[in-house]
């Protein structure tokens, strides 16, 4: 009875981690070794982002009734890790696939963006995307660029104009009668 109440307490902490998610990436561990795992964790420690290995059976309770209920057929064979990213979709796939290329052990099973299911390919292409905070740094220096420019423009001549009082302050009142 304990065990049946602890997979349900994890199903609904799943649906509830999905129900929030921003991207969810699921990988094929096998054969990690116990060091990968400690450096995925404290990779995953660092950033917005959770991840568990899952049972895949549970892991299908908990799409059922979801927009991504599609994603079960990502989860066969050995158990899955999975990445749930809560701010940035990219970033999580960016962490993903930075996965697999610090371990040949990993690889990337499927995902989930936009509450739909997505491939191994649609992932690898999401993680090559400029991230949110990429993307809100670029809007800003775009939006800065005019003002930067207009600066600019009214510094240069008014440099010029405080150069030449400067000069003629220097050469005082001889150059003047030349």
């Amino acid at each position: 009875m304990i065990e049946h109440e602890s997979k349900e307490k994890f199903v609904a902490e799943m649906k509830s981690d999905l129900a929030k998610a921003a991207g969810v990436v699921f990988l094929d561990y096998t054969g990690l070794t116990v060091a990968e795992v400690e450096a995925i964790r404290r990779k995953v420690r660092a950033s917005d982002v959770k991840y568990r290995v899952v049972k895949n059976t549970l892991m299908v309770r908990a799409l059922q009734g979801t927009g991504a209920e599609g994603a079960s057929k990502f989860l066969k064979g050995s158990p899955t890790g999975v990445i749930v990213g809560f701010s940035d979709p990219v970033t999580t796939a960016k962490m993903a696939l930075d996965f697999t290329k610090d371990s040949k052990h990993i690889r990337i099973k499927g995902g989930i963006l936009d509450n739909k299911a997505i491939s191994p390919a649609e992932t690898e292409a999401l993680s090559k995307m400029p991230s949110k905070r990429e993307i809100l740094a670029q809007v800003v220096g775009m939006a800065l660029g005019p003002a930067r420019r207009l600066l600019a423009q009214v510094k240069s001549p008014a440099g010029r104009i405080v150069g030449a009082v400067e000069k003629l302050a220097k050469e005082g009142p001889a150059a003047e009668s030349k």
